[in-house]
């Protein structure tokens, strides 16, 4: 694996490294409530010193083999809209999807294509086996994009997550390296 992070493209969007001056406008576009509701791991609030902190990990956090994670930008624009990312388990040669787009970004197809592209990235340069993804079963925008890309439907873990004070059923999601040469 290469050590720098890596520039990715899609006929709408540049997936690159996120910027120690974007860290404002991550910290505002984070803060969204449905953010971290719809997360498992996203904090609220999103502060700038969080905002810092993960922009200033994201380059290790890749050189080491823990996660790929990268700044959903628009082509046309630059505008910061999103993250997106892979956490890598080298020992299962395995990726876990995650994502979030800005509130004025949503249903727009963005989600989806930058995740296929980071699917396509941990399969064809990463040499992944799988890459698998999860949602609160109440995130139905999630559960599409994930379908839109090509990840099957693997089952549903009844109270697998305290949310809030709430036991959330997560939704599995999964495609194996022979099923994505097959269809992708």
């Amino acid at each position: 694996m290469s050590i720098a992070l890596p520039h990715l493209s899609t006929p709408r969007l540049l997936l690159k490294p996120l910027q120690k001056e974007q860290a404002e406008t991550l910290s505002v576009l984070a803060n969204d409530p449905d953010i971290a509701n719809n997360t498992a791991a996203i904090p609220s609030p999103y502060t700038l010193e969080t905002a810092h902190v993960f922009i200033d990990g994201q380059a290790e956090n890749y050189r080491s083999g823990h996660s790929l994670g990268l700044g959903i930008h628009l082509r046309e624009t630059g505008e910061l809209i999103g993250v997106i990312s892979l956490r890598l388990s080298a020992a299962h040669r395995s990726g876990h999807l995650g994502y979030w787009v800005a509130a004025h970004c949503r249903s727009q197809g963005y989600a989806a294509e930058a995740a296929a592209q980071i699917m396509a990235f941990g399969f064809s340069e990463l040499a992944l086996q799988r890459v698998g993804s999860q949602c609160f079963a109440r995130n139905k925008g999630s559960a599409r994009v994930m379908e839109k890309i090509g990840l099957a439907y693997e089952g549903c873990m009844k109270g697998a997550f305290l949310k809030n004070g709430v036991q959330e059923d997560m939704l599995l999601y999964g495609l194996v390296r022979a099923d994505w040469k097959e269809h992708g």
